[in-house]
């Protein structure tokens, strides 16, 4: 049984810049990365450091490159040719604000055979996966966090499960209606 406590969970997890600097604020992120296989976008990863790096208080030194050397997590990149071939299959631009780091983690889970998680904070990323028709794709950083045994109490409502089911909804709501 000593094996099966250092089993990862989320095998096909992908993370926006919103839950990877909350898990840093949180003091979680090694424990999280231990527990669950993160895959990141390039763009995301780019995002996390500006926004991690603006104001010397708030500084996150995000340590990626290291954990992504280690097998802890994976960066990965997807062509604007594939972020573009995405929007045009399907016909969510337009519909929805989403920044450079949801298109191209967007972008890669349309194009996966395997049932990937996305957590975001952001609610066009669920309602995108709404109006997709994969809503179950969603994940909160809360639903994770309990998940994994690394509860540390309320969070912001951005990065709860209600938030997450409420847009997802939004999107198949729009769906039907489009």
């Amino acid at each position: 049984m000593k094996g099966a406590s250092r089993m990862k969970k989320f095998q096909f997890l992908l993370l926006d810049a919103g839950p990877i600097i909350k898990l840093f604020q949180l003091g979680v992120w090694g424990e999280f990365i231990e527990k669950c296989h993160a895959t990141i976008a390039c763009t995301v990863v780019e995002q996390c450091i500006h926004k991690g790096g603006g104001d010397a208080l708030d500084y996150i030194d995000f340590p990626f490159e290291e954990a992504d050397v280690k097998g802890l997590i994976k960066i990965v990149e997807v062509e604007p040719s594939e972020v573009k071939a995405f929007y045009d299959e399907s016909h969510v631009e337009g519909r929805y604000i989403i920044d450079g780091g949801e298109q191209e983690t967007l972008a890669f889970v349309h194009r996966q055979s395997e049932d990937w998680k996305v957590c975001s904070t952001d609610r066009a990323v669920y309602s995108v996966l709404g109006f997709l028709g994969k809503g179950e794709l969603g994940v909160s950083l809360e639903e994770i966090l309990k998940e994994v045994g690394l509860s540390k109490g309320k969070l912001e409502w951005k990065y709860t499960r209600k938030f997450r089911e409420k847009f997802t909804r939004k999107g198949e709501v729009d769906a039907v209606q489009s």
